[in-house]
C-alpha cells in the first residue's frame, strides 16, 4: 500500500454507542477517525467521550464550518482533543457554501479562502508553538501533549492554494482522481512554494460501497451526497473536473458520479485499487465513508462493507512486507 487510510464516521453523532464500532475499526487498523460538522451531538464532545472510553487514537474533522465558531473556541477544542488523545489532531475547517454563509453571518464571505486562512492563523495562536506540527516534518508527537494540525476543506484551486500557504492538510470531498492530480494538488503546491511552506498532506474523503446482489449503487450515491449534488460549489467543482452534473437533477448526478468512479462501487479489492490510484495521483490519505450504504441498507451493512475494505488494506500491507519468492527475487535481480 502506497497510501494511508482513514475512517469517516458517516453521520452526525446522536449518541456515543453508534460511534463505537467505527472507533473500533479505526483503532484496529491504526487509522485516524474523522468526523464532519455536527448540529446534534458536537463532534469534539464525541471524540472526548471516546477518549474517556479508552479510544486514544488520532482524530480529525473533515470539516467543521468555521462561520459557526470563534477561532479561540475552536482552538481550545482542537488543543483539548490533541492533549487528551496524545496524537496529532487535524482541525479541518471550511467556510461552507454562500447560502450557508448568508444564514450564519448575514452575508456571504467576500473572500472565503482569505477568511479561512485568517481563521486558521487565529486558531493556531491558541496552540503552544511546540504543539503545532506538520505531518510531513517527521516531528515526533509527545504522547503527553499531542499536537494540532489545521486542514482546509478543498474543492477548487483557490482554496487548494490557500491550503498550501496556511494549512498542514488539504481535505477533499467528492473530488475525482484526475482533478486532484491535475488541478488541486498542483494548486496546493504553488501555494506552499509561494509561502515557503511544506506541501500540505492531502486527505481525500471517498464514498464507497461494496457490490452485492440487490444493491443499487446510483441510489446509494444519491442517499450519500444528493444534497451536495444540488449545492453550487460542489456542482461547480464537478463541472471543472469534467463531470457534467445539474443541480436541478441530483438523481442523474448520482448516476454520473458512480459511472465516473467518484463514488466507488465494486469489490473490496477494486475499491482499494482505486484508493491506490489516488495515492499515485498524490493523495496521502484516503478516508473511507460508507454513508450511502448506511442510509440505504443500515448500519450493520455499512460496517460489514467497511470491515471488508479495511481487511483488504491490511492484507495488502502484510503482503508488501513479505519477501519475494526465490524465483521472483531472482528475476527482479536480473532485470534491475
Amino acid at each position: 500500500m502506497n497510501i494511508d487510510v482513514g475512517v469517516m464516521y458517516p453521520e452526525m453523532p446522536v449518541a456515543l454507542g453508534p460511534v463505537i464500532p467505527y472507533a473500533d475499526a479505526a483503532r484496529g487498523g491504526g487509522h485516524r477517525l474523522w468526523f464532519g460538522q455536527s448540529n446534534i451531538v458536537d463532534s469534539h464532545a464525541t471524540m472526548a467521550a471516546l477518549i474517556g472510553r479508552g479510544y486514544t487514537i488520532p482524530f480529525g474533522t473533515g470539516v467543521v464550518l468555521h462561520p459557526l465558531w470563534h477561532p479561540h473556541g475552536l482552538g481550545i477544542q482542537a488543543l483539548s482533543i490533541a492533549r487528551l488523545s496524545g496524537h496529532s489532531y487535524v482541525a479541518g475547517i471550511g467556510p461552507g457554501g454562500t447560502e450557508f454563509q448568508q444564514k450564519a453571518l448575514g452575508a456571504p464571505l467576500p473572500r472565503p479562502a482569505a477568511a479561512t486562512e485568517e481563521f486558521a492563523r487565529r486558531l493556531l495562536s491558541v496552540v503552544p508553538v511546540p504543539l503545532r506540527t506538520h505531518p510531513h516534518s517527521g516531528q515526533p508527537i509527545d504522547p503527553h501533549f499531542g499536537a494540532v494540525e489545521v486542514g482546509f476543506g478543498v474543492l477548487r484551486p483557490g482554496m487548494a492554494r490557500a491550503s498550501g500557504r496556511s494549512a498542514q492538510w488539504a481535505i477533499t470531498w467528492l473530488t475525482p482522481e484526475a482533478y486532484l492530480r491535475d488541478t488541486l494538488i498542483p494548486a496546493a503546491e504553488r501555494g506552499a512554494d509561494e509561502a515557503g511552506e511544506r506541501m500540505p498532506r492531502v486527505a481525500a474523503i471517498v464514498h464507497v460501497g461494496i457490490r452485492r446482489p440487490g444493491r443499487d449503487p446510483d441510489r446509494m450515491a444519491f442517499r450519500a451526497v444528493g444534497a451536495h449534488l444540488t449545492a453550487p460549489h460542489y456542482v461547480d467543482m464537478l463541472k471543472r473536473a469534467g463531470i457534467e452534473v445539474d443541480a436541478a437533477d441530483p438523481v442523474a448526478g448520482a448516476r454520473r458520479i458512480v459511472r465516473d468512479e467518484v463514488y466507488l462501487y465494486g469489490s473490496a479489492a477494486e475499491i482499494v485499487d482505486a484508493a491506490e490510484r489516488l495515492g499515485d495521483a498524490g493523495v496521502d490519505e484516503v478516508v473511507f465513508n460508507v454513508f450511502g450504504v448506511s442510509q440505504e441498507h443500515g448500519t450493520g451493512a455499512a460496517l460489514h462493507d467497511l470491515s471488508e475494505v479495511l481487511d483488504e488494506v491490511r492484507q495488502r500491507r502484510v503482503r508488501s512486507l513479505l519477501p519475494l519468492p526465490t524465483e521472483a527475487r531472482t528475476h527482479a535481480e536480473v532485470t534491475a
